[in-house]
């Protein structure tokens, strides 16, 4: 948690549509409203609403039939993670992110 403040307002994320590398920008925001505003997401589901409620274009066709299914993922946003950055995250990025990782040196060379 960074800091909670019920008088602190964030801006709303701006809506996700697919543009590639705006997926973890896009989270990332929605966690800032998670971490200060615990009160308004105690659990899972009104997380991935609120993150459901920010897809637009491409994202909200995704989602649409979970939504309509009431899909179990839905229920679990570790799972709805998973789910959207298989979907929207670029290939590689993780593989990539670790690869840079283990090349990280400390000073100048």
């Amino acid at each position: 948690v960074l800091f909670r403040s019920p008088r602190l307002h964030l801006a709303v994320p701006e809506k996700y549509g697919s543009a590639p590398g705006g997926l973890r920008p896009f989270l990332n925001q929605c966690q800032l409203h998670f971490s200060t505003r615990p009160d308004l997401f105690p659990s899972d589901i009104p997380k991935v609403a609120f993150i459901c409620s920010l897809l637009r274009d491409q994202a909200a066709r995704w989602v649409s039939p979970m939504l309509e299914s009431n899909s179990q993922t839905l229920h679990c946003y570790a799972d709805f993670l998973s789910a959207i950055k298989a979907v929207f995250e670029p290939p590689g990025h993780r593989l990539q992110a670790e690869r840079d990782l283990l090349h990280i040196t400390q000073g100048s060379n």
